[in-house]
């Protein structure tokens, strides 16, 4: 329910952004063996439009001509350990205090807060729409902010102007909260009912005003 309900709310901010490579919180659960046991597994997923690729790029794949890397990078990730426990094939990561802007674009950023880049490394091209799961990483809390992503992928319009440069795009998105920074904190379900039970009372109160 409360993934619901601020899904909904990032879709009101859906003006900041423009589609591309869009990370998204798919679930947040306990890891309860191994060397993280105590901590959380943030799983993503990415959305890509129908008018994106992502490419071979020069430097992450054998024989690639782009000479660009495609990525998204979730900013403000917070956590010592916050690099990829899984990643789909061909994607590699790192963590890092400031990852690479995108193209064009420059989130806010806390320098004190790591960040998780995420490269692709495939040696054959995406097309959109599409979207890939499976983007893993290890957090010490389960508490949630809302923080920034930045991707930037290669346009996808044949016989068009702009085929086959890179694009990039800016957005919201869930990360681990972090005391040490300025992060907003997601609030709780017993916060959206109070928010929302008190919208629908400014709503009559206006319907009687209006009466």
């Amino acid at each position: 329910m409360k993934h619901f309900l601020l899904a909904a709310s990032l879709l009101c901010t859906s003006g900041l952004m423009y589609a591309d490579l869009i990370p998204t919180l798919s679930s947040i659960t306990p890891i309860s063996t191994g060397p993280y046991a105590g901590d959380y597994n943030w799983t993503y997923s990415v959305s890509m439009a129908a008018d994106q690729q992502v490419r071979p790029a020069v430097g992450l794949a054998t024989g690639a001509m782009q000479a660009w890397p495609n990525f998204f990078s979730i900013l403000d990730f917070g956590s010592p350990t916050a690099f990829p426990i899984s990643a789909p094939a061909g994607w590699g990561g790192s963590a890092d205090t400031h990852a690479q802007d995108a193209f064009n674009v420059t989130a806010p950023n806390q320098a004190s807060i790591s960040d998780i880049q995420m490269n692709y490394t495939g040696t054959t091209t995406m097309t959109g729409p599409a979207t890939i799961s499976g983007f893993s990483f290890v957090s010490t809390t389960n508490a949630e902010a809302l923080g920034w992503y930045e991707g930037q992928g290669t346009k996808y319009a044949p016989g068009a102007l702009g085929d086959g440069t890179e694009q990039g795009n800016i957005g919201r998105v869930i990360v681990p909260y972090s005391s040490s920074g300025n992060l907003q904190q997601v609030p709780e379900p017993a916060t959206f009912v109070l928010l929302g039970s008190s919208l629908i009372g400014v709503g009559l109160l206006r319907r009687r005003r209006r009466a």
